[in-house]
């Protein structure tokens, strides 16, 4: 019965969607009377950031699902998540609508929708126009139309400056609450030893990485950017340490290490 009305929802906002007002971008859009509302009793540009923390992934959320014939599978657990593409936004339409985990849409926090990331989650969101970057929760499932990556709460759509164009092309990347630090957002130096199309190949090297004799002294992971999974080995602070072990790297086990900053 829930999966019933959740594709309802799901159905009833991509026939939303498709009633749009065009801009002069290919790519932009915004919905018709979607918002704000005539008298709002806040101020949009004091609206704080999510603040991550742990919290545990909503069951409702992790089953694989299909809409309109496409089927999508969950993740089920925070790992390293970068994607580059569009992000649109959806207002006063569904103010006061539930999510898919339940609570109760409001276009007025810094919240958001994605297809397959956990329920809830935390992400980072940069506008690559203009360099502007939120950080919402994600507690929605979408969008679903092609081209676009993430939904955005009005107000977090209002902090990127979005909002007229409709969708704007960003950056997301999802947060880990145990490891996050808003004082030290910084690049670090990671050492990238392969990058993937089947996550498997990659969860292969990460394994063999992880036999190595250094590694116990740096973390692997893996890190999925746009279509390809990348394995990382890092962060590495200290030159003279990097260079030494990619110079291993590649000598002593033939692989074509990169250098690369996130």
């Amino acid at each position: 019965m829930m999966m019933k009305i959740f594709l309802t929802g799901l159905i009833l906002l991509l026939s939303a969607c498709s009633t749009v007002q065009k801009t002069n971008e290919s790519k932009g859009a915004y919905y018709q009377d979607d918002g704000p509302h005539a008298q709002i009793d806040i101020q949009l540009d004091d609206v704080k950031d999510a603040i991550p923390k742990i919290e545990p992934i909503n069951n409702n959320t992790k089953k694989p699902y299909k809409v309109f014939g496409e089927k999508y599978v969950p993740m089920t657990k925070i790992i390293p998540y970068k994607e580059k593409g569009y992000a649109s936004w959806y207002g006063k339409k569904y103010h006061g609508n539930k999510t898919s985990i339940g609570e109760t849409y409001n276009m007025y926090e810094m919240s958001g929708a994605h297809k397959t990331l956990p329920l809830p989650s935390y992400l980072r969101v940069r506008n690559l126009k203009n360099n502007k970057e939120v950080i919402i929760r994600l507690n929605d499932r979408g969008p679903f139309l092609k081209d676009r990556i993430v939904d955005l709460s009005y107000a977090a759509a209002y902090k990127l400056d979005i909002i007229e164009k409709g969708s704007e092309f960003v950056e997301i990347e999802l947060i880990n609450p145990e490891k996050y630090n808003p004082e030290n957002l910084d690049q670090s130096s990671f050492l990238q030893v392969g990058a993937f199309k089947d996550y498997l190949n990659g969860q292969a090297l990460l394994n063999k990485i992880n036999t190595l004799d250094f590694s116990n002294e740096f973390d692997s992971k893996i890190i999925k950017i746009n279509d390809l999974f990348h394995v990382l080995i890092g962060p590495i602070g200290d030159n003279i340490t990097l260079l030494e072990i990619k110079e291993k790297l590649e000598t002593e086990y033939s692989l074509s290490v990169y250098v690369k900053k996130y």
